[in-house]
């Protein structure tokens, strides 16, 4: 994703979120209180010029009563936004009534969600899917600064696998290091975070469904959040 089309994609993620909270009628700094972040960064992510944390998108969409796809639609990758470049060999393309139909979805046209840190989300499905989530997820080179430490929960369950570099897992306060080719399941109300500690870039696949379609009937908390004991760690959350 070029700097250009990554604000472009950031700025309509913010406008869709201002019309939601309005929706909502809730002024900025009441969702602030809510989501318990300050209410200079709020406008900012409204404004384009900033993201939330992983952890702060789940209370947010919660919030709001807005999906987490609804904020995918709003940042299509199209108009010079390249999400996953093909390789050198990759035949050229051409549209067709399957593509028309929804049915088969070009890697330059995912729709594509940048988040804090420089992580961004890539959706994989033609169109949103009911219940649950297929994506992408790209974690820049570590900084060696650390940007987040609030460990994430929610309905459902998740499964993935990496698919370049080594990402560093916890889950219920574990800790394991995927590298390419390892696979995770666990459920999601089970405080977690992923981050990327090296200097390559990581990608891993998503599959993520819902409470009701996953069969589980424990209560949790959605979108609820938990601040990790210790030392904070860099780019965490999925």
């Amino acid at each position: 994703m070029n700097d250009a089309a990554g604000s472009e994609a950031v700025k309509r993620i913010g406008e869709g979120i201002r019309e939601a909270r309005i929706a909502a009628n809730l002024s900025v700094r009441e969702l602030s209180r809510q989501i318990n972040v300050s209410s200079s960064h709020v406008s900012q992510v409204e404004r384009g010029l900033a993201s939330f944390s992983v952890a702060a998108l789940y209370k947010v969409v919660s919030i709001l009563g807005i999906s987490m796809d609804s904020l995918f639609e709003v940042s299509p990758s199209a108009g010079g936004v390249d999400p996953s470049p093909p390789s050198a060999e990759a035949l050229p393309t051409t549209r067709g009534p399957l593509d028309d139909a929804e049915v088969v979805l070009r890697v330059d046209s995912r729709h594509v969600l940048p988040l804090s840190g420089g992580r961004r989300w890539e959706r994989l499905t033609p169109k949103p899917e009911a219940g649950l989530e297929l994506i992408e997820v790209v974690y820049v080179p570590s900084t060696g600064e650390p940007t987040q430490r609030e460990f994430v929960q929610h309905t459902g369950r998740e499964f993935g696998v990496v698919t370049k570099g080594s990402l560093t897992v916890e889950v219920g306060f574990d800790r394991a290091i995927l590298h390419e080719g390892d696979s995770i399941a666990f459920d999601s109300h089970r405080p977690h975070r992923f981050w990327n500690a090296t200097s390559e870039e990581v990608r891993t696949l998503w599959f993520i469904v819902d409470e009701q379609h996953s069969g589980g009937s424990r209560s949790t908390h959605d979108a609820a959040s938990l601040e990790a004991p210790g030392d904070a760690n860099p780019s965490h959350g999925l």
